[in-house]
């Protein structure tokens, strides 16, 4: 086999990509590319077999296929998710497009909604210290608070996308929750900007991150139909979380301080958590690897560009939930609560896009949508934010910015599954939040740093250029991978 190449089905277009695998009565599997059967049929462990043997297999999908090295193995991106897709066991007897999958989509949103939305609700913190509870201390500083929450969600998510592959996420993400909970109430008796960062920063992200990579890479498991729908109204959590938790946080902080908005938002998400975490469950788990990380995606060049196009959109990210509140306040001259609608503007337009993005990838392809969302996201910022500083235009960055970056995120996981494969997807989301680590650390420090030594904390003009720069890194990252993947502009994908 080493010398020859599969043909059929796969020969009359390079276009088409695994999207799924199909397990009949029989427990044979069919897999599915661009939607059509594959020559690949029978029993998985021999077909794995058979694809592994000689370790020269290779999948040709197109007249220039050429096999890439995997492991040591030479297969191409297709083999890759073929073997590991093949290897997966359904881990419950629940049909995927179910009741009991929208269930599943439903818990998700939830985790998301309370783990990652409560960060993108920090903007409202940053603007209380930063104007009220610890003026004295620098942007920067007090940045690194929220910083430090997304960052150690990040390092946490790598383990424990290792974890949900050994131990039942249900389990996982009620620990989570639980820590999640200790976390803001141990926050709320603390009095410097370092014990924040060991509790709301550092315990908060630890406990969040379980839930938050179990909210992540499920939904994709549980559809074969309408998965780029189901994923986005999942990921829509966190920016309905980030809309409701920053209003709600304004509030609490004005009526009852701000040690009680942390208690309160503690119990929570704790009870929230606790409540939705018998339906976080997987419905593939791969073959077992004693791996935390699956390094060997990172001999895959299309992965690589992948990986950067994800970490410059991740730094662009949070940039302007943090910064639009103050902004408001020191150079359009509106109150605290003006701004902190601001946030709230943008995280409901967060959802809205990630609705619109994962309705519209099942039809246009979720790296088709990807690029589009990062070319508008850049836009607004490019074209509106940075020549302007009136309230009009920042309103419709607002609008912009916040409909784009929703559709970025929420489409990341949808793109790694349909070219990478769903039975690794945890592994491959655990790799990939090293890339959202990094992203964390080239986004909000250094546009704080800019914010304090440049523009000495009133003006934004430096800041709001390196924010403009971000979305325009992942963009050149992504269209350098759709090239790769086909160079046919009117190919879904």
């Amino acid at each position: 086999m080493s010398e020859h190449h599969m043909h059929g089905q796969l020969n009359n277009s390079s276009d088409q990509h695994l999207r799924s695998t199909h397990r009949d009565d029989t427990g044979s599997t069919t897999l599915l590319f661009g939607g059509q059967p594959s020559p690949l049929q029978g029993d998985a462990t021999e077909k794995v077999a058979q694809l592994g043997q000689a370790g020269e297999a290779c999948l040709e999908i197109g007249d220039n296929a050429e096999p890439d090295v995997v492991t040591g193995t030479k297969w191409n991106a297709v083999q890759f998710v073929a073997a590991a897709d093949l290897r997966a066991e359904n881990a419950t007897d629940k049909d995927p497009d179910s009741l009991y999958a929208w269930m599943v989509i439903f818990a998700c949103l939830i985790s998301l909604m309370l783990s990652i939305g409560i960060n993108d609700a920090y903007g409202v913190y940053q603007q209380h210290y930063q104007l009220t509870e610890f003026p004295n201390a620098t942007t920067a500083i007090i940045s690194w608070i929220g910083t430090t929450q997304f960052l150690v969600m990040c390092v946490g998510g790598t383990f424990s996308g290792f974890l949900c592959e050994h131990f039942d996420t249900r389990v996982m993400s009620a620990v989570g929750a639980i820590v999640m909970g200790v976390a803001l109430i141990a926050g709320s008796f603390c009095k410097s900007v370092q014990m924040l960062m060991l509790t709301q920063g550092l315990l908060y992200g630890i406990g969040a991150s379980f839930p938050f990579v179990a909210g992540t890479s499920i939904p994709t498991q549980w559809f074969t139909k309408r998965r780029g729908l189901a994923t986005g109204i999942a990921l829509s959590g966190s920016g309905l979380g980030g809309m409701w938790m920053t209003s709600a946080t304004q509030s609490l902080i004005d009526s009852v301080g701000r040690p009680w908005a942390m208690r309160v938002t503690g119990i929570v998400a704790c009870v929230a958590v606790l409540a939705i975490s018998p339906w976080m469950r997987v419905r593939l788990v791969p073959s077992k690897s004693e791996k935390i990380i699956d390094w060997s995606l990172l001999r895959d060049v299309r992965f690589n560009l992948f990986l950067g196009a994800v970490v410059f959109a991740v730094a662009a990210y949070f940039g302007p939930f943090y910064q639009i509140p103050s902004y408001s306040v020191v150079v359009l001259h509106k109150s605290a609560n003006w701004g902190t609608n601001m946030d709230t503007l943008m995280n409901g337009l967060s959802v809205l896009g990630r609705l619109a993005v994962g309705f519209l990838a099942d039809f246009t392809g979720p790296l088709n949508l990807f690029i589009i969302n990062t070319v508008l996201a850049a836009a607004s910022l490019l074209v509106l934010w940075v020549p302007f500083d009136s309230v009009g235009t920042l309103i419709a960055v607002d609008l912009l910015f916040g409909f784009a970056i929703g559709g970025i995120v929420s489409v990341i996981p949808v793109v790694a599954a349909q070219v990478f494969g769903l039975a690794r997807l945890p592994s491959i989301i655990g790799l990939l939040f090293i890339g959202y680590f990094i992203g964390g650390l080239l986004g909000v420090p250094p546009m704080s740093a800019l914010l304090d030594d440049v523009g000495h904390r009133t003006d934004y003009t430096s800041s709001i250029w390196y924010m403009a720069i971000l979305p325009v890194c992942s963009l050149l990252f992504s269209i350098a991978m759709r090239f790769l993947l086909t160079r046919n502009l009117c190919t879904r994908v």
